[in-house]
């Protein structure tokens, strides 16, 4: 157990941090508490609070580090397809092996809403904003002839079809037979978007 001036401040920061994510990958959020953090790094919760205004702050630095591996793993897909709808199927994969693994995590990202003021409700928009570009980038090569607006459009909406089935594969709301069929539903979502957008006409200027 640690002990009060054994760890400097930024140490406490990477210990609590370790440990929320480890007991919100078991327990889910309602499981986490400052008390549980306290204990699990050998600190108490006063010192805990030296590092973090409150437990909010605490989750909004999870969620951070939540969306900096979702990423990295996204980013990673890419490296072993070679045309932009492979890739885009890739991403998709990804996303879903993601949430899978990661659900209590994943979900919070998007479902917690601070209670602290001062506080930001938005969640990152920078570090989400940088996933949207894998997707955006995939998206340019398959369109050229669409501006970046409808680009960016494009990958929202497509990406907001893949993350709805994440949900409900998840919450055990999406009626299919195994992992396979949700993979099958999203390559099926993602090729008919795709043919759908390599169809239709250019927005007019």
């Amino acid at each position: 157990m640690g002990r009060r001036g054994e760890h400097s401040k930024s140490e406490i920061e990477g210990m609590a941090l370790d440990a929320a994510e480890s007991i919100i990958e078991a327990e889910g959020y309602p499981g986490l508490s400052a008390r549980k953090v306290a204990s699990a790094i050998g600190y108490t919760v006063g010192s805990l609070y030296f590092v973090f205004k409150n437990l909010d702050e605490l989750v909004q630095r999870v969620n951070g580090r939540t969306l900096d591996q979702l990423y990295l793993t996204l980013e990673g897909s890419l490296s072993e397809c070679q045309f932009p709808q492979q890739c885009l199927f890739a991403l998709g994969s990804a996303y879903l092996d993601f949430a899978t693994q990661h659900a209590h995590r994943w979900r919070m990202v998007f479902e917690h809403q601070p209670q602290s003021e001062g506080l930001p409700l938005e969640i990152h928009e920078e570090k989400v904003d940088l996933l949207f570009a894998l997707v955006e980038g995939q998206l340019q090569l398959l369109a050229t002839q669409r501006s970046s607006e409808e680009i960016a459009l494009a990958a929202r909406a497509l990406w907001s079809g893949v993350h709805g089935i994440a949900i409900l594969a998840i919450t055990r709301h999406l009626h299919t037979e195994g992992q396979q069929s949700v993979q099958q539903l999203t390559e099926h979502l993602i090729g008919h978007y795709l043919s759908g957008l390599s169809t239709l006409e250019p927005k007019a200027c």
